[in-house]
């Protein structure tokens, strides 16, 4: 083993011993991308927040928000509620969320990133000049991880982790009236912040390890690269050495985007019943070639089996992928000559059979 070798493989099981990411599902809001959206946050908070909204849940984020934030006479805060999404300021600046009742006005600026350059002066001045004057009133800066800095002019700092802890604490209290369509919802947003709290979290680690063996990681991918670019030179080199011409539309030459270790060379070809592609596959091992139907179809998988059959092209059946594997193989550095000969030939067996079985 040189060198090289000896201080991957050390890499490697360094890597191995790091705890593995953790095993979630993802949350709807996940899937649709919105999990990291400071405005999807905060209108989603401005419904919880009001309690007239039909979640049926009451004054549950009121009373998490006044215990998180120490506010005094708490339980006087869920009076004749109003919820402002981006109430605007004499300037112009917009307030995400802006709460106010008989007794309290409370202003609340929420925040993913670290990056806070809000004029938070002029946030301060407009709740202090709402009416009725006499009112409770509070200014907090809402963040996903403890900020750092004072902010000045009078703001709390609170985090989703502390809002949500006391949310999931008090909602024993609350659930017996609500809407069971919404507390799902509600769920699902509480474990989209506790999501991207953990992750940042759980993140450490591996950030300490790329830290610690950086010099190592980005050798590793160099030749990580120069692997893949040979395996993009092998195929494009292939693609040159079979010849389509004579098939007119019939057959289109792909070359498909690389993701992993190996790199592919598709034929898709267009029969008269149907249509499948023959895709010739470089591993760090070895060539495969595949011949699947481009549109899956328990029929036309049945006609592509009947048809590799009557064609005398040995292969072995992937059920679970629809595709047939060619006993055929070659390995990594074969002569490409060889390989592009038998590619050439499987296709012509294909197209010249007009997908006639």
């Amino acid at each position: 083993m040189d060198t090289n070798e000896h201080q991957f493989d050390n890499l490697l099981d360094e890597f191995g011993k790091l705890p593995p990411p953790p095993d979630r599902r993802q949350t709807f809001l996940e899937i649709a991308g919105c999990a990291h959206k400071e405005n999807a946050c905060s209108n989603i908070l401005a419904f919880f927040f009001d309690p007239e909204k039909p979640h049926g849940l009451g004054t549950l984020f009121l009373d998490a928000l006044a215990r998180t934030g120490n506010i005094p006479n708490q339980e006087e805060v869920g009076s004749n509620v109003s919820v402002s999404r981006e109430a605007t300021t004499k300037a112009g600046k917009r307030i995400d969320l802006l709460i106010e009742s008989d007794s309290h006005a409370i202003l609340i600026e929420n925040k993913f990133d670290s990056d806070v350059g809000n004029p938070f002066g002029e946030y301060a001045a407009h709740l202090d000049s709402l009416e009725p004057p006499g009112r409770s009133k509070h200014k907090f800066l809402l963040t996903l991880r403890p900020h750092p800095d004072d902010v000045g002019h009078g703001f709390e700092k609170i985090t989703h982790e502390q809002l949500v802890k006391k949310i999931r604490e008090l909602l024993g209290d609350y659930v017996a009236g609500a809407d069971t369509r919404y507390l799902t919802f509600l769920l699902d947003f509480l474990n989209t912040l506790d999501h991207l709290q953990r992750g940042t979290v759980m993140d450490q680690e591996f950030l300490d390890f790329l830290s610690s063996r950086r010099n190592d990681v980005e050798d590793f991918f160099k030749r990580i690269k120069e692997f893949k670019d040979d395996l993009r030179n092998q195929v494009t080199d292939l693609r040159g050495r079979i010849s389509v011409k004579a098939y007119g539309d019939r057959v289109r030459q792909v070359l498909w985007r690389q993701e992993g270790l190996f790199d592919i060379l598709g034929h898709h070809i267009r029969l008269s019943s149907f249509e499948c592609k023959v895709d010739t596959c470089i591993e760090p091992n070895e060539w495969t070639v595949w011949i699947c139907l481009k549109r899956r179809s328990d029929q036309d998988y049945a006609e592509l089996q009947k048809l590799l059959e009557r064609l005398d092209i040995p292969c072995k059946e992937d059920g679970e992928r629809k595709c047939f594997i060619l006993d055929q193989r070659f390995k990594y550095g074969d002569d490409l000559a060889q390989i592009g000969q038998f590619v050439e030939g499987v296709v012509h067996k294909l197209v010249t059979s007009d997908g006639a079985s």
